[in-house]
């Protein structure tokens, strides 16, 4: 286990030690049950706390959606905490207080919670789609942006342009109904790059021919299906 793990375990239990200690000294063992139940509430508020990093989405802006989620579950601790130190401190006899309270504010926790991880799983989808989308357009317009810059040939040079130009312009909005057709073009700007190493001009020509024709299509399909 790395040294920073245990010390944040350490720094973890920090609270749960000190609140222990303070309460079984303090208060004792014999107790009310609406005291027990603002004591289960308080333990209960800050393990959400704790756990918070695992309801994070991992993703290019996970910190995005971590900040409201620590917000949330750091101020659920806090009024437990505050509401559930009043009520052991006053001892009630009946339950009913403590525990319609302390229901509340978890109920309000879960609401603001959940909402909000569902918020964030379709901001997660839509940008990994989005992300999947981008990946023709940039994938293949850097792979010939690289390959216009080892050429020397104008000829060869201005098609390929085209088929740059083409592509780099082309919408980035996908669909699976041109998925295939997206992949047969980065194959073919493969292809163009070992055509290149080997000067195979002729072969060079139907390929950046076939890699236009292919990229028109793909923005053919995609207008019909808008």
């Amino acid at each position: 286990m790395k040294k920073t793990k245990i010390f944040w375990y350490l720094l973890d239990s920090i609270f749960l030690i000190v609140f222990n200690l303070y309460f079984f000294l303090l208060k004792g063992i014999e107790q009310p049950a609406s005291v027990w139940i603002s004591y289960a509430s308080i333990h209960l508020a800050y393990f959400m706390l704790l756990i918070t990093p695992s309801f994070v989405r991992k993703g290019s802006v996970s910190a995005d959606y971590g900040r409201p989620l620590f917000v949330i579950t750091t101020s659920y601790f806090f009024l437990a905490l505050i509401v559930g130190v009043v009520f052991i401190a006053l001892s009630p006899e009946s339950i009913t207080v403590a525990l319609l309270v302390q229901v509340t504010i978890a109920a309000i926790f879960a609401i603001l919670l959940l909402t909000n991880l569902i918020a964030n799983e379709h901001t997660a989808d839509n940008i990994e789609r989005h992300e999947v989308e981008l990946k023709y357009v940039k994938e293949s317009s850097s792979k010939l942006d690289s390959l216009l810059k080892q050429i020397s040939d104008n000829a060869i040079r201005k098609k390929i342009e085209k088929a740059y130009d083409l592509i780099h312009s082309s919408q980035v909005k996908s669909s699976n109904n041109v998925k295939s057709i997206e992949q047969d073009v980065i194959s073919e700007i493969d292809n163009l790059e070992k055509a290149l190493q080997k000067n195979n001009f002729e072969n060079i020509q139907m390929i950046v021919d076939k890699i236009c024709n292919l990229a028109n299509e793909r923005n053919r399909q995609l207008k019909l299906l808008n």
